[in-house]
């Protein structure tokens, strides 16, 4: 009776054994990921860039010059800090050159056409200009630009 009891208990025991074996494996709980929905295109750049120079605030001043018999006509001239300098040079006899190293000009002239030289005045104080032919601002073809 002892090995019919304990026959009966293993059988049992094997029983709910294979009752956890054959069950289905629970289902494995994925985490919900919330996408964004597609962000709208604005019609327009949100970038806007910046002014061309942030410095530049003044106007623009327009002199008119005349490069001769070694000397620039006129040989001094006034602006504003934050001007936009346009000069319109003609060399009435040979060709002559425009230099302004201060403001990385370095220009031609050649007889009788007008030249249109334009940067920003965008530092203070008082700066030379010449002619870079041989010999010519030796002999005076000179003058400067003072800006204030």
């Amino acid at each position: 009776m002892k090995r019919g009891i304990a026959l009966i208990t293993l059988l049992l025991l094997l029983i709910a054994c294979n009752k956890e074996i054959r069950q289905a494996p629970q289902p494995v709980q994925i985490p919900q990921i919330e996408i964004a929905p597609p962000m709208a295109v604005p019609d327009k750049p949100q970038y806007e860039p910046p002014p061309t120079s942030p410095k530049e605030t003044g106007e623009v001043v327009e002199i008119k010059m005349e490069a001769k018999n070694f000397e620039f006509l006129p040989n001094e001239i006034k602006v504003k800090k934050g001007d936009r300098v346009k000069l319109i040079i003609t060399s009435q006899d040979v060709t002559h050159t425009f230099t302004l190293h201060a403001f990385g000009i370095e220009e031609e002239l050649p007889v009788g056409q007008d030249v249109e030289i334009e940067f920003l005045a965008d530092q203070e104080g008082t700066f030379a200009f010449y002619c870079n032919v041989p010999g010519h601002s030796k002999q005076g073809m000179s003058g400067k630009l003072i800006v204030t």
